[in-house]
């Protein structure tokens, strides 16, 4: 791709809109113990010591619940794993481990997830602590005098918060690597991306820091690292969880949530379910039919679509391929039926048009600078944010409110379009990602943008499409490459059909477990 003229010209920025393709901008409890989940008792039934690093976070509560082990030592047991792998994957970008000690000894112990540790990605707000998107704005940033809703559930679940991790800068890229905390590296190989922008919560569940760690998914955020890492990531249905807010407004898209939904990367499903099942709105305030608990595979036999090309048209490195055809394989071992599909839409026109509303929403954001930032100016913040940081924003200000219209427009039309492929099937499977986690220094926000806008068109084409649509998917760890990295793949559903992959999904980690699966970085062996 050769670079413009003049990369500055609203020419060149319009351009950058109709060529790059949504990868290059956007991918940017407790009762709930074995009783429960019949046949999944082994989380919970190690000995004392380094077993309980290896529990998730069901099996963990249920150890704590029956004092074998207290919210004190559980969490003290946690820091001494990210303090040991921290220099390694360096997936922490504050600590908040006074706060978590002090709250330990007050955690209910009848709550769900009772004193499980727990990491929030640098976006959320909690209470008495700044929130710093990735970016080196510490200083600029005011001290949260309230929590998100999310976590505000998440503590009164049982949760206990003792850091924050990596993202990358304002959630742009999809990996991690930013001028204000470094490079967060993959517990598998450390010379490769974790993703993003959730990559230090991967890196750290990975590591054996935690079972399962907070994220949020504006286009593949969670999915993207959790295939890198080989994790459980869901991104629920859209107006499916409390924090997520509501995508409709009097009537208008509400543009905040319209892309984002905030959950977690786990090592299993139960995990995953269980939060869910916590999480969701329900009763009066509920937009979609609850999804409940789900405790293991579906009773009935699935009609399986897959894609195997992504939505630009672009071919999956043959690791990809063959993540996917084994899938398929042990789909149809298990009864289910596979046929392949195709995109029922332009997917080139898709992500324009995805690549133009996620692009609008830092014009959006720049409203809500606090004026004493704002104040700075560009060439201050210059030292400030990252390179591709700053030209989003330039980007930004070429879009109108009446392009940003017709591109919902348009999408609203496509997402119908996607929906009807589940007139005849229930689930569909594609790749995550194009390709094996890269090398560490190929995405980030230093590379020139036309070439980082290339490479990105080369990585990510999949993950934005349920996050433009609202409809549900999952990444799940079924593949491991010759070198040893991780390759999830990707299952989708229709709107508010988060059950059915949560069922599946059980299925297949029944069929072929990656609980034992071991990075060469894991922190319970180093502590």
């Amino acid at each position: 791709m050769a670079e413009p003229a003049d990369e500055n010209s609203p020419q060149a920025r319009r351009d950058f809109l109709k060529k790059a393709g949504a990868a290059g901008a956007a991918v940017m409890i407790s009762g709930m113990v074995s009783g429960l989940f019949p046949g999944m008792a082994g989380a919970a039934s190690g000995g004392i010591g380094a077993d309980f690093a290896d529990m998730d976070a069901t099996g963990l509560a249920a150890a704590i619940k029956a004092r074998r082990i207290s919210p004190l030592e559980a969490i003290n047991a946690a820091i001494a794993r990210a303090e040991a792998v921290q220099p390694q994957i360096n997936c922490i970008s504050q600590t908040l481990y006074d706060r978590a000690r002090q709250r330990a000894p007050l955690i209910d112990l009848t709550a769900p997830f009772a004193g499980v540790p727990y990491m929030v990605k640098d976006e959320a707000d909690v209470s008495g602590t700044a929130t710093h998107f990735g970016a080196r704005l510490d200083r600029l940033m005011p001290i949260q005098q309230r929590s998100d809703p999310m976590i505000m559930l998440s503590e009164k679940s049982g949760l206990n918060i003792f850091a924050r991790t990596t993202r990358s800068e304002f959630g742009i890229l999809p990996t991690t690597e930013t001028s204000a905390y470094g490079v967060t590296r993959n517990p598998w190989e450390l010379s490769r991306t974790p993703g993003g922008s959730s990559g230090g919560a991967a890196a750290a569940v990975a590591a054996g820091i935690v079972p399962m760690a907070h994220g949020s998914d504006g286009a593949g955020s969670l999915r993207i690292p959790a295939s890198n890492c080989g994790l459980v990531g869901l991104k629920p249905s859209r107006d499916r969880i409390t924090a997520g807010g509501h995508s409709m407004v009097g009537g208008k898209i509400n543009v905040s949530s319209w892309l984002g939904v905030t959950f977690c990367v786990s090592r299993s499903v139960r995990d995953s379910a269980n939060l869910l099942s916590l999480l969701e709105m329900s009763g009066a305030d509920a937009v979609l039919p609850p999804v409940g608990r789900v405790t293991g595979p579906p009773a009935r036999r699935l009609r399986v679509g897959y894609v195997m090309n992504g939505l630009g048209g672009h071919t999956p490195d043959p690791e990809v391929v063959r993540s996917v055809q084994s899938t398929l394989k042990l789909l149809e071992s298990l009864g289910h039926r596979v046929d392949e599909r195709r995109w029922p839409f332009d997917g080139e026109a898709f992500l324009e048009d995805f690549t133009l509303i996620y692009t609008a929403r830092a014009r959006d954001r720049k409203k809500t600078i606090p004026p004493e930032m704002a104040a700075l100016g560009t060439r201050i913040l210059e030292g400030l944010v990252d390179p591709a940081t700053l030209r989003m924003g330039e980007m930004s200000e070429d879009i109108s409110d009446e392009m940003v219209a017709r591109s919902y427009a348009r999408i609203d039309a496509q997402s119908r379009a996607y929906f009807g492929l589940f007139d005849t099937i229930d689930i569909l499977v594609t790749p995550v990602l194009l390709k094996p986690p890269v090398p560490i220094g190929q995405i980030n926000g230093s590379v020139p943008f036309p070439i980082l806008l290339l490479r990105l068109n080369n990585y990510a084409d999949y993950s934005m499409l349920q996050n433009a649509t609202g409809g549900p998917a999952i990444s799940l760890p079924l593949h491991w490459t010759k070198d040893g990295l991780p390759v999830g793949v990707q299952f989708a559903g229709r709107l508010g059909d988060d059950r059915t992959l949560l069922e599946l999904a059980f299925e297949l980690e029944q069929a072929r477990p990656w609980a034992r699966r071991r990075p060469p970085v894991w922190a319970p062996a180093m502590v």
